[in-house]
């Protein structure tokens, strides 16, 4: 799933629904901007492993609400 291609509505949709925590929060905001997963991994000093775990999860999120 490529968070950027959403929507502002939409992502803001997200982002009040999906209950995002933590790092999920971050993390989604950084892929509806578009960021790669490894400078994601980098801003946020996390392998890139933890980071794609934490994206699975916002994935998971997302669906659920759609």
């Amino acid at each position: 799933m490529v968070i950027s291609d959403f929507t502002v509505p939409e992502l803001n949709y997200f982002k009040e629904n999906c209950n995002f925590v933590g790092l999920e929060k971050r993390v989604f905001e950084l892929r509806g901007q578009g960021i790669p997963l490894e400078e994601i991994a980098e801003e946020l000093h996390m392998s890139v492993d933890g980071v794609k775990k934490i994206s699975r999860k916002v994935n998971a999120k997302i669906i659920k609400v759609l």
